[in-house]
């Protein structure tokens, strides 16, 4: 690889080296800036008071023209007194993003070390060695990410350092250097540094050379002079008049990326770019999401349509430029409505759409059909009164359509204007901030009264209120239904914390919020508040209700017990209470708590020793947990480490207690202060509350049965205690302890039982089980009028224990069906009539759209719903793909083949019984050029065969070709 010779680095060297004089008089150096002609933003609506050097270098390089960048230079070497000629080009120099050039972020995100670490890591840098803290601290910045401080430390010296961007890393992956677009320390940076400097004689050269790959087979579009090339937009576009499919798909190519280049702008925070390729035969242009946002769903969404000339139309005429817009979609919901009507949230909504903008042509408003024909009404002071009518309009809509959209589009002049960047800055602080309040309106909770219930003339009867009264508007009885994939189970989670505890549902939205939500359902499930079975063929009656099983009693003889299905079990956790079993037992065990196992055993343990107030006792009591310390070791995860490093407190604590076991909490040798059930496994949490964050880091949930108890160790055990933190009781049962505290276990059956908290029992797969088998008699109770407490309530005596039983309005009960399993017509009818069935589809929008090495948008959603739309349309809907099918795999063309290859394709053969013409047609095979299907038909001694075309799952024409000749306005999601 020859060497390529520049002239830049010993200017930018000398430059920076003048810049540090600066560190004290930062307002100077942006006047030198201003000076100069170069062009700086606000800082949120003040002048810009403070620099650092990177952000000093990037405001020049931002104009991506050689000539215009050198002129600045120029001026400002001889203001900074810079002795080094200037360069004579800048060859191998990446240009900053002029959406994007400060290193830091507005005053408002700003920290006030953020530009302080800037100035140190400059000196660092110059000096070329770099500190791993700065390095790090730098990284964590708001608005710096590894590729824009790498690029930094590269301007500033170049021997040392190379840009780890979106040009050099793919081309060192295909060098074999490993790990560049995973570093997250100096360490990491310094070893891909190692490993790629032997591949060029320097990292100029390296750069370049990768930058000269990237050009070849991928042409994308770049800022001329610092304004958009839409001139070249506008011809490439004519060019593709006559194959609008072809050519929708090389302009997203070429111009897709540099708009998500641009629209990462430091002033963004609600505002999501993400891949969107135009598809379609009836026009030409380019578009990038801007957020989320489903036509059934009630999140904002937000998305950006370049078109060339104004023939653009989608609901309404789009003009000429790039229109960005946000808004309401399409679906029905009245929650931002009557967000609206609070005055203060009203006036928040209209000083956003009011707000200045530097640009020729207002933002609009438009509404639905549902408010009368279209029409784009201007946001302009002057138009106030209709504004705020507009938006009364719309509060006043009541079941009505949620669509509302604002729109406004930067004119082709304005696109290639030399203040190109400023409005573009200003039309997305524009849509961000709308964005934001719409985001807050759109999860304010609906309020939907409750409707009259449909009585039997006669028969109505009015019942006192009840703690345990199902929750309004929450079916007792569902079962969530659908095709293979769609993520009934996934969806469970949310259906439990709807009934659980909705105000941590309705805080925690989105799938930003998944995380949190799983974690709340996990505790939840660990408190004992959510029951899980998967029914299957060999699932009874014994399992469910209840069953004789084999138990060998003190004497090693053999004996049955009954013991207590799942189903009795969540019936236990609602509050509902069968009575003992009417049969002899050579062994009778007294009836224990809730959680608490007969055969589980007794621990003893102190909390922060015997001292009289512990706050590390009291907070473990109030967030029903154990805690164990470290003896002034630095606390490490017990489940990381080994055996050998473990004392023996430690071990038992981690490995040998278990859920079920009771626990006597000492405060004394002889004092028992509460006693407990263990409810889960262990956990490292030093960062949950400061109390433990030096000590006390080893944790187990408990269910404190009894607390502020002063009872004596030696009468409820019979021994004293030990002086060791933790340690066995040895020789006595749970039932044992229970027995000496009966204001424990009436505290255990009031938990259990008058408080009536709502359970949730989930039921996987429940048409896999013989139904009539497993429910028996309980099929009868399941029924809401038939549940304890209702009009026609009732009770059953169950066969083998001869207990009354009756079913609890505090459960709830969740199953879920594969509809490609068994039709729901096939399913028991008795079970039909007690559950409300609730579909559950396949959600293409959930999924990616990916940009592969070459540039090409791969719409993961578009290929689903078509090829999903063409199985409805041969089949039946019960018989489509779930999304999931496209989840979890490499984000890669590799990864999405063999997606295709081994889970799709296998379904479809099942699906189809091996009709291979039926699944070209599914594959929309038949629409694309032969080396582009997935299946060749191949005719031969009088018949059709067909064979697999290995070569078209390496070639993302023929996924794109499944979509590509479908309208963006045939999918149901703001693609």
């Amino acid at each position: 690889m020859d060497q390529v010779k520049v002239t830049w680095p010993p200017f930018f060297r000398e430059m920076g080296l003048r810049v540090l004089e600066y560190q004290e008089r930062q307002p100077e150096l942006v006047s030198l800036l201003q000076d100069a002609g170069i062009a700086i933003n606000h800082d949120e609506g003040t002048p810009l008071t403070e620099i650092d050097p990177f952000t000093f270098f990037s405001l020049v390089l931002k104009h991506t023209s050689e000539p215009t960048a050198l002129a600045f230079f120029q001026k400002l070497a001889q203001q900074l007194n810079v002795h080094t000629s200037v360069p004579l080009d800048l060859t191998g120099v990446p240009w900053s993003n002029p959406m994007n050039a400060w290193f830091f972020a507005y005053r408002s995100e700003r920290r006030p070390q953020d530009i302080p670490t800037l100035w140190s890591l400059t000196r660092q840098a110059l000096t070329g060695v770099l500190d791993e803290v700065t390095f790090a601290e730098a990284l964590n910045i708001r608005t710096v990410a590894l590729a824009k401080l790498t690029q930094g430390l590269f301007w500033l010296n170049p021997e040392l350092f190379l840009p780890l961007n979106g040009v050099n890393i793919p081309y060192l992956e295909s060098l074999r250097v490993l790990g560049a677009a995973r570093v997250a320390s100096l360490p990491e940076y310094q070893e891909v540094l190692r490993a790629a400097r032997p591949f060029a004689p320097d990292f100029i050269t390296l750069s370049h050379t990768a930058w000269l790959r990237a050009q070849q087979g991928k042409q994308v579009a770049a800022l001329i002079d610092g304004h958009f090339p839409f001139e070249q937009f506008r011809k490439d576009a004519a060019a593709y008049m006559t194959d609008r499919v072809k050519g929708n798909m090389i302009l997203d190519r070429k111009y897709a990326p540099l708009l998500m280049d641009l629209f990462e702008a430091p002033s963004t925070i609600f505002l999501k770019p993400s891949r969107s390729p135009y598809s379609g035969k009836e026009q030409v242009a380019v578009k990038v999401a801007l957020g989320g946002g489903v036509k059934s769903e009630g999140k904002s969404f937000g998305r950006a349509l370049m078109f060339a000339d104004n023939s653009g139309f989608e609901y309404v005429p789009f003009p000429a430029g790039l229109t960005l817009e946000v808004g309401w979609p399409d679906g029905k919901g009245d929650g931002p409505r009557q967000a609206l009507q609070d005055p203060a949230r009203q006036q928040q909504m209209l000083t956003a759409l009011l707000a200045p903008l530097p640009i020729s042509m207002p933002a609009t408003l438009t509404l639905s059909t549902d408010f009368g024909a279209l029409k784009l009404l201007p946001l302009q002071p002057e138009r106030e009164g209709d504004i705020r009518a507009t938006l009364e309009t719309y509060m006043q809509g009541f079941g009505k359509s949620r669509r509302l959209r604002v729109g406004l589009t930067l004119t082709p002049e304005e696109l290639e204007s030399p203040a190109f960047a400023e409005h573009l800055e200003a039309a997305l602080t524009y849509t961000d901030s709308l964005t934001g309040i719409l985001d807050a309106l759109a999860v304010a909770p609906e309020i939907i009264p409750a409707p009259e219930v449909i009585e039997v003339p006669g028969q109505t009867q009015v019942n006192p209120a009840r703690q345990d009264a199902p929750l309004p508007g929450v079916a007792l009885n569902k079962i969530l239904y659908g095709p293979p994939g769609t993520g009934k189970t996934y969806r469970v989670v949310d259906e439990a914390l709807a009934i659980l505890d909705p105000a941590f549902l309705q805080a925690h939205p989105g799938a930003e919020g998944r995380a949190a939500r799983k974690a709340r359902y996990d505790d939840l499930t660990t408190q004992g508040r959510v029951s899980f079975v998967t029914f299957h063929q060999s699932f009874g009656y014994e399992d469910f209700i209840e069953g004789l099983k084999p138990v060998m009693d003190d004497r090693g003889h053999l004996t049955y017990r009954i013991e207590d299905g799942i189903f009795l079990q969540a019936v236990k956790a609602a509050g509902g209470l069968p009575g003992t079993p009417d049969i002899p037992s050579s062994s009778p065990t007294p009836a224990l708590p809730h959680g608490v196992r007969a055969d589980g055993q007794v621990w003893r343990m102190y909390i922060d020793g015997t001292v009289p107030i512990s706050q590390v006792r009291d907070l473990s009591l109030t967030r029903s947990e154990l805690r164990m310390g470290s003896w002034g070791k630095t606390p490490k995860d017990l489940s990381e480490v080994g055996f050998d490093e473990m004392s023996g407190r430690q071990s038992l604590f981690k490995d040998s207690m278990r859920p079920g076991d009771l626990v006597l909490l000492a405060t004394g040798q002889d004092r028992i202060g509460a006693i407990g059930v263990v409810t889960g496994d262990y956990r490292f949490d030093p960062h949950s509350n400061p109390v433990f964050a030096l000590d006390y880091a080893h944790a187990r949930p408990v269910h404190w049965l009894a607390q502020g108890l002063n009872l004596s160790a030696i009468t409820v055990t019979g021994k004293q205690f030990a002086q060791a933190t933790l340690q066995r009781v040895k020789d006595v049962t749970p039932a044992q302890v229970l027995a000496h505290l009966p204001q424990a276990t009436q505290q255990a059956k009031a938990s259990t039982g008058s408080s009536a908290l709502p359970h949730v029992l989930i039921i996987d797969e429940i048409n896999r089980g013989n139904i009539s088998k497993i429910f028996g008699e309980l099929i009868t109770l399941l029924e809401d009028s038939k549940r304890a407490g209702g009009r026609e309530a009732l009770n059953v005596t169950l066969p083998l224990s001869r207990r009354a039983l009756s079913v609890p309005r505090s459960l709830y009960v969740i199953g879920t069906m594969n509809t490609a399993d068994r039709s729901l017509t096939l399913l028991d009818a008795a079970l039909r009539r007690r559950f409300v069935f609730r579909p559950v589809w396949p959600e293409p929008q959930v999924l990616p759209v990916l940009t592969l090495p070459d540039g090409t948008a791969l719409d993961l959603r578009k290929l689903l719903y078509a090829i999903n739309d063409r199985i409805e349309r041969l089949l039946s809907r019960e018989q489509v793909i779930g999304h999931a099918y496209l989840l979890g795999l490499p984000a890669t063309l590799d990864g999405v083949a063999g997606a295709l290859r081994e889970r799709i394709l296998p379904l479809l053969e099942e699906y189809f019984f091996e009709d291979w013409g039926k699944i070209r047609e599914v594959l929309g095979d038949d629409g694309k050029p032969t080396e582009l299907q997935f299946l060749h038909r191949v005719q031969g001694s009088g018949e059709t065969r067909y064979r697999l075309n290995e070569d078209a799952f390496g070639n993302v024409d023929a996924f794109t070709g499944v979509y590509d000749r479908l309208n963006d306005a045939d999918f149901p999601f703001e693609s």
